[in-house]
């Protein structure tokens, strides 16, 4: 147990936590010790009492429950180990965790009643006269054993810890995926580092979050610890990528509440779960009919026990993978019921196979949209499932021996895991000691003080016959309520007979409305595909144009690059290779750039254009590496997608611009000599006649 506040789940008589092999410790406050109290301590085995102590300190006292481990600390007022709630919720947390703290002499609907009076109810002789602190001490002891009173559950105070992306506004730097990427990346370590550190103290947590690409989008602790124990374990804290925040969650008060089966909702239940930011939570009874179906964020464990039994005792939990969440796996445990897994994960089509199974039987389900509900609804119809066969049998046993026993406690003990005949002897054993329990319940007595022996032994006979009669009733009723449930699926039957008359025509304008739609889609595709195709035959006429001007030689086709790189240098060496040196024009050109590559863009290519502006920005660097680069506004004509037709003059002007560039460099004249033009036209004319000879009428010089 840890610091925290407390709460009281009320058992009735015979509830579960009394039996045999258990032992017991009964305290009572001795009279007169001030502050410094002192107890009486009575030892009860297998109803015996095995140790006495008188005069034992509060200190003394915890030694002893620390060396026995008993399995029930009873007393007839809790509140004499502490003077207020908040300081008894302290000392429990002292006491080992498996003790139940009982309070026998608290009715189930929170009435009290006297010591002496519930020992005679339950057949124990007790003297007259006040009773001593020894005494008292033996009394609650062996009543709790019986399993009388109520039972104080510990209720724990809880801290939660956000990991978030921060609240902070971070501005430029990055693109928005990459900034992303890197916040869930930081979300993952911090929620690695808590872990460990968590672990490391060894505090009981459950951990929820929701994954995104390379990393979490968030995550939430819940410590069941109070914020005093994450001292030093995990602080606050935020920068521009993550956030951790640390809530302390409290009960305001002490509250008592009633099991569902102490509140006549004496519903079992199998409960499926499905753990996440948001945690679905479906449970069916034994029958298999839905009961309660949800999902809630945020929730923890405990919040999801409160649910739960606001509808019904839970008996078995169940998960649809494999192995069970370490959520799953705790709250099984917190309960102390049952967990099935399934032999290998349910696939999405199986749930969904099962969900719409049980949805035809119980069409109210059509209303959930919940994917974390019908996961966990899934999971319960599964285990029912597997379960169902020894259900079945169940009844067909009990209509053999046609006792009136709960058929629905006894499939609640099979599923626990105790057979058919044990289940059945444990309720005729209930049975039996019935008659002490049912005054305990009323809570007063039907024999009036003073009367005399001859009434009072004729109030008991009569008061046998009522419960003759009633249990009589009952039979009739419960043999009537079978009748009556038989009759409801009978017309299930018959309803999904009539059902399945239709179920063609349902299906056939199912698949009409498919087959609309299909067509719809389809056209849509179609009208798509003609406009792409009426594009392509446009620019395929545009390209039958572009073509015959550059074979009458009026065009000259040309590259076009946005800048220059790396990449567009392996380009521009690949088409050298296959066409020779030819014209580039480069949308942009930055120094830095030009001056790395220059040296291949003059073994590469014949000339550059680019626009007028950054024509003359490079005239030293087109000097340096003999590179001629030629204003783009002068020869372009229109662009054909990545391609540039440009006036066949460009090829000459680069011939000449080219000779300038070589003659200067070599300190020759600058003007043109009639052969050395001749010279330059009939490369020119060499170079077409190459690409033209090869199949490439197109050629790009």
């Amino acid at each position: 147990m840890r610091p925290g506040h407390l709460t009281f789940t009320l058992g009735a008589a015979l509830c579960g936590w009394g039996g045999a092999g258990l032992v017991v410790v009964g305290v009572d406050l001795e009279p007169g010790q001030g502050e410094g109290r002192r107890y009486s301590v009575v030892v009860v085995e297998d109803g015996k009492p095995v140790a006495k102590y008188s005069g034992v300190s509060l200190y003394g006292l915890i030694r002893i429950l620390w060396e026995l481990k008993p399995r029930m600390l009873a007393l007839d007022n809790i509140l004499e180990l502490a003077p207020d709630k908040r300081e008894l919720a302290r000392l429990l947390s002292l006491l080992p965790s498996g003790t139940i703290v009982v309070q026998p002499t608290r009715l189930p609907d929170g009435r009290l009643v006297p010591l002496k009076r519930l020992a005679k109810l339950a057949g124990i002789g007790v003297v007259q006269g006040k009773l001593s602190p020894l005494k008292t001490a033996l009394l609650v002891a062996l009543l709790a054993e019986m399993g009388y009173g109520s039972a104080l559950r510990f209720v724990e105070e809880k801290t939660k810890i956000v990991v978030a992306r921060s609240r902070r506004l971070k501005h430029g730097g990055m693109s928005t995926r990459r900034y992303q990427r890197r916040v869930h990346a930081a979300i993952l370590r911090a929620v690695r580092d808590i872990k460990k550190a968590l672990d490391r103290r060894g505090l009981d947590y459950d951990l929820l979050f929701r994954k995104s690409g390379g990393g979490l989008e968030s995550a939430l602790f819940t410590v069941y610890a109070p914020r005093s124990a994450l001292a030093g374990v995990v602080k606050p804290f935020e920068d521009m990528d993550v956030r951790i925040e640390i809530v302390p969650v409290y009960r305001s008060e002490a509250s008592f509440e009633v099991e569902a089966d102490s509140a006549g909702n004496g519903r079992f239940l199998i409960v499926g779960i499905d753990p996440g930011i948001s945690i679905g939570v479906a449970a069916i009874d034994l029958k298999g009919r839905p009961v309660v179906a949800f999902s809630r964020r945020g929730i923890d464990r405990s919040d999801v026990i409160e649910l739960i039994r606001q509808h019904g005792v839970p008996i078995l939990l169940a998960t649809d993978v494999t192995p069970a969440p370490d959520f799953v796996k705790k709250l099984a445990s917190m309960l102390n019921i049952p967990l099935y897994e399934p032999p290998a994960p349910l696939s999405v089509e199986e749930k969904r196979s099962i969900f719409e199974a049980y949805m035809t039987r119980y069409p109210s389900l059509q209303r959930i949209a919940d994917s974390h509900v019908r996961d966990a609804l899934a999971a319960a119809i599964k285990a029912y499932r597997i379960h169902e066969g020894k259900l079945r049998q169940v009844e067909s046993y009990l209509s053999k021996i046609e006792l009136d026993v709960d058929v629905e406690r006894i499939k609640a003990e099979v599923i626990r895991g105790i057979s058919i005949a044990e289940a059945v002897e444990k309720a005729i054993e209930e049975i039996l000691h019935n008659g002490g329990v049912g005054e305990y319940a009323g809570g007063r007595s039907t024999v009036r003080r003073g009367a005399g022996p001859g009434k009072a032994s004729a109030v008991k006979n009569k008061l046998v016959e009522e419960v003759e009669l009633l249990r009589a009733e009952n039979m009739v009723l419960r043999k009537r309520i079978r009748e009556l449930e038989e009759r409801i699926e009978s017309a299930e039957v018959e309803m999904r007979s009539v059902m399945a008359e239709f179920k063609d025509s349902i299906e056939r304008e199912r698949e009409v409305s498919a087959l609309r739609e299909r067509v719809r889609v389809l056209s849509s595709e179609l009208e798509k595909l003609r406009e792409e195709v009426r594009l392509k035959e446009t620019v395929i006429e545009e390209f039958k144009s572009v073509l015959y001007d550059a074979a009458r030689g009026k065009v000259i086709p040309a590259h076009v690059f946005d800048a220059l790189s790396s990449s567009v240098i392996s380009d521009i060496k690949a088409l050298a290779s296959a066409y020779g040196r030819f014209l580039v024009v480069f949308k942009s050109l930055d120094p830095v750039s030009f001056e790395k590559y220059g040296s291949l863009l003059s073994h590469y290519t014949l000339a550059i254009a680019v626009p007028r502006g950054h024509a003359s920005k490079y005239k030293s660097l087109a000097e340096k590496y003999s590179i001629p680069i030629l204003p783009l506004e002068n020869y372009l004509v229109k662009y054909v997608g990545d391609i540039a037709l440009l006036d066949s003059r460009v090829v000459l002007d680069a011939y000449l611009e080219k000779y300038k560039l070589t003659a200067s460099k070599s300190g020759e004249r600058r003007g043109l000599s009639v052969d050395a033009l001749k010279k330059i036209i009939a490369e020119y004319r060499l170079h077409r006649a190459r690409a033209l000879a090869r199949g490439k009428g197109e050629a790009h010089f």
